[in-house]
């Protein structure tokens, strides 16, 4: 809420409100909090694990199996979606926590004044108590906890970057009343709410609280976007489509043939429900959900969280990052990077003694000099007297001191070389040679500072000055920053960057890390403000710099890639980016970002580091590279036992299999290997190959031939087996139990061949890198040799005790399809070649 701070707090009455103002206050207008996402109710974040196309296939079988009577089918498969909404549920339910537990490790304070009755007296107090018309006290290295007006400053500037995205230091001063230029003046002298302070220090009369400061607007319009689908959810949208038409299709023509075959309704019903559970993969449900919730702990193992289990996929999709570059691409600190001294023992005084240590720039001067004087910098500011000071302003943009060091008197000054320059006496050649000098550094994004001294006088005199030298500074680079760069290129990735700083300075920046190169386009906010959508749209892929960007541009630019079909992954860190992040696939903050960033963001870079999205890309290309595996897997499963099912009824013979033994399948003996298939480490050479398109399918064709493969050998040795017991004994048990058990050790053994699906058996990756599968596929066979023994399963399961003669023929038949899945995938890799895929 805001209040007319000119008619509530005259200047000359700092005494701060009194308890009960506060109190009156605080229920008229509320706590002083920004618009946060709402905690996602536990029973909501449960519900939504059910929103799956996949859940809604599993569903409607069970619902066949209750309405026939068939309550142990209804059970299992029930439960199976249970454990999958659980597994879900849990995983989230601790991302939101972590998250919240993150953000609640910082309680902001704010020192205040106030009357309690005996005269004004300082309170430290949260900022979320902190009311209109309270006076709050300012200071170097100070948050602005809320909107307001100065009242009183020295030397005081602000870093507003996270609203305008510039780096730039805005001064601040009083409102003067005189002013006829009372609209600048007000912008001069108006502090709004997350800014910095990053020198001098004041008092502050609060105006805006909560939701009525600018940081609360912004908050406030990003509950308007709708979240989109991710990749994965519009892929597995599609399958599930395509999946239930086939199921669909399947279970109506085995029932029309069957009826036409002179077959009973219901007992051509039983053979289509038993068709139908066949074809749904249950054990993928889990499978896919274990595998994301597995890629959001890796992902957080190198300091990424991700807050939705559904966009750890989607950053495997991505084909554009568009990043921020003070503190993300850059540590966000000033270093000295460039020296000309042309008197070295003035320039380091200089350096020292005309510094208040107040921002980043006067921080990077003394380093240098610590450095320079090897650690003595500190010993030299000792052993002077300052006399005078004439403080920094960005109107002179130039700082004076006088000092007396070493029996001497001096001014001395730092300042905008050109400024400074004109201070100094000096040949005409010189000053040439310098401002030659200053352009070139400048093209070389540096940002400059020239020094200069001479005998004490009236500081207002600026005039008779001695050059000391020119000093070129920088945000250095972060650390693996240009590999990281290097690492997305190469994996088809643009990586563009967006930023509210001058232009010259960020080409070379992005020319320094990578990031710019020969065909690429820089282009400022003012010329982007001339397009139309439709012609940012037609130049925005040739793009690698935006500079002097506002935060409604960021969103334009992150929509014009997205309407040329990019998924995008927008990193920021300020209130200002928040509507992109909110806009973009995956938003993306650094850990010291904004709270208004973070409510946003799908991830989150715990170590501020840029090579962190990039190892959360390539996760991500895993992830779905194993979702891709499974589901080819889980299907070879299913198709098999449909096709030996629907030829079995062609013929007119009883079902091969029976639903308790398809659910035992795909359950008990094929569940364990679905999930841990997924474990899978990444594959040499995925950060080599370009993005997947958003409409590519989930089965590849590679997938499809494996399925047909194993579905057309697998179901013509079953059929086989079956037939020859049921010709010669009229008896179907035996048949089923061979049938069965050859399907559950059948699909034991040809997993490994889908541990890859670019290499053959003999070069996959160890066994030892996917330790899990071992011990999978070891527990598989056992509960096969457990239906077996135990009496009890073998009557609910049907089957009977086999001869060990049987079983080696079950043995063969499991090689025999391994070796059809390998020579499938060398068939399907040879043609790729052919057809230069």
């Amino acid at each position: 809420m805001s209040i007319d701070a000119a008619s509530s707090l005259p200047r000359g009455k700092l005494t701060g409100l009194s308890p009960q103002e506060v109190l009156e206050r605080r229920q008229q207008y509320g706590e002083n909090v920004l618009p946060a996402e709402k905690r996602t109710p536990w029973w909501v974040i449960f519900l939504n694990q059910f929103k799956s196309p996949l859940v809604y296939i599993i569903l409607t079988a069970a619902l066949i199996s209750l309405i026939v009577g068939e309550m142990g089918d209804f059970t299992l498969i029930m439960v199976v979606v249970l454990v999958d909404a659980v597994l879900g549920f849990v995983q989230e339910y601790q991302a939101q926590s972590t998250y919240l537990a993150l953000k609640g490790l910082l309680k902001p304070m704010a020192t205040v004044l106030r009357d309690m009755g005996n005269g004004p007296e300082r309170l430290e107090i949260p900022v979320s108590e902190l009311v209109p018309g309270d006076i709050v006290l300012l200071n170097a290295g100070d948050r602005v906890p809320a909107d307001g007006d100065l009242l009183e400053g020295m030397r005081l500037a602000v870093d507003e970057a996270i609203l305008t995205g510039e780096s730039e230091a805005v001064s601040k001063s009083p409102a003067d009343e005189g002013d006829d230029d009372k609209e600048t003046n007000a912008a001069d002298s108006r502090l709004f709410m997350g800014t910095t302070v990053l020198t001098g220090h004041g008092l502050m009369v609060v105006t805006h609280t909560g939701i009525h400061t600018e940081l609360g607007k912004i908050a406030a319009s990003l509950t308007e976007h709708v979240e989109e689908e991710t990749p994965l959810q519009a892929r597995l949208k599609v399958f599930s489509k395509t999946l239930t038409r086939i199921v669909v299709g399947l279970t109506v023509a085995i029932l029309i043939t069957g009826l036409a075959m002179g077959r009973g309704f219901l007992d051509m019903l039983r053979t289509s429900i038993i068709l139908a559970i066949a074809a749904v993969p249950e054990g993928l449900l889990i499978a896919v959900t274990v595998v994301l919730v597995l890629g959001m702990r890796k992902i957080l193992k190198r300091n990424g969280l991700v807050k939705r289990m559904w966009a750890v996929e989607t950053l495997g999709s991505v084909t554009t990052i568009c990043t921020d570059k003070t503190g993300t691409l850059t540590e966000g600190r000033m270093r000295v990077s460039r020296a000309d001294l042309a008197d070295r023992d003035r320039a380091l005084q200089v350096m020292i003694l005309c510094n208040n240590l107040e921002g980043p720039v006067e921080v990077a001067l003394w380093e240098y000099a610590q450095a320079q004087l090897d650690g003595r910098a500190q010993e030299e500011a000792d052993a002077a007297e300052r006399l005078a000071e004439e403080p920094f302003s960005s109107e002179a943009k130039y700082m004076v001191t006088g000092v007396r060091v070493n029996g001497q008197e001096l001014n001395l000054l730092k300042g905008a070389p050109e400024i400074v320059l004109r201070m100094c006496d000096i040949s005409a050649e010189q000053r040439a040679r310098v401002l030659e000098q200053v352009d070139t550094w400048a093209g070389d994004g540096l940002r400059l500072l020239g020094l200069a001294y001479r005998p004490l006088g009236q500081l207002e005199q600026h005039t008779g000055y001695t050059w000391a030298g020119l000093l070129g500074m920088q945000d250095p680079i972060r650390e693996g920053v240009p590999e990281a760069v290097r690492v997305a290129q190469r994996a088809g990735i643009r990586v563009c960057m967006i930023t509210g700083d001058y232009r010259r300075t960020a080409e070379r920046i992005a020319r320094d890390i990578g990031l710019f190169r020969d065909g690429d386009k820089a282009m400022d906010g003012p010329e982007l403000a001339q397009l139309t959508d439709e012609q940012l749209q037609q130049q925005v892929e040739h793009v690698a710099v935006f500079a002097r960007i506002r935060p409604h541009d960021k969103l334009r630019i992150v929509g014009a890639l997205q309407a040329n079909g990019d998924i995008t992954a927008m990193i920021g860190d300020g209130v200002n980016d928040a509507p992109a992040l909110k806009r973009a696939n995956i938003g993306v903050v650094v850990g010291s970002a904004s709270d208004v960033a973070k409510e946003t963001a799908d991830l989150v870079l715990l170590d501020d580091n840029f090579g962190t999205i990039v190892a959360a890309v390539e996760e991500g290309r895993t992830i779905f590279q194993n979702i891709r595996k499974v589901v080819a897997y889980t299907l070879s499963n299913s198709f098999a036992e449909v096709f030996t099912i629907f030829v079995a009824m062609l013929l007119g013979w009883p079902a091969p299999l029976a639903v308790a033994q398809i659910l035992w399948i795909h359950l008990i003996c094929d569940g364990p290997s679905d999930i841990v298939l997924g474990f899978e480490p990444k594959e040499a050479g995925i950060m080599d190959e370009p993005p997947t398109p958003r409409e590519a399918p989930i089965l590849t064709r590679l997938g499809l031939v494996l399925i047909g493969v194993i579905s057309v050998v697998s179901a013509a040795l079953a059929l086989a087996v079956f037939g020859h017991y049921w010709a010669i004994h009229g008896d179907p048990a035996e048949g089923r139990s061979l049938v069965f058990a050859s399907f559950a050790v059948n699909s034991m053994v040809y997993i490994f061949a889908y541990r890859s699906m670019r290499q053959p058996l003999h070069r996959m990756a160890p066994l030892s890198q996917n330790k899990p599968l071992v011990g999978a596929v070891i527990a598989g066979l056992a509960t096969v040799a457990v239906a077996f023994a135990v009496p009890g399963l073998r009557q609910v399961l049907g089957i009977v005790p086999l001869a060990f003669e049987q079983w080696l023929f079950i043995a063969g038949i499991a090689v025999t399809l391994l070796v059809a899945v390998e020579v499938g995938k060398a068939v399907s890799h040879r043609l790729s070649i052919q057809n230069g895929h």
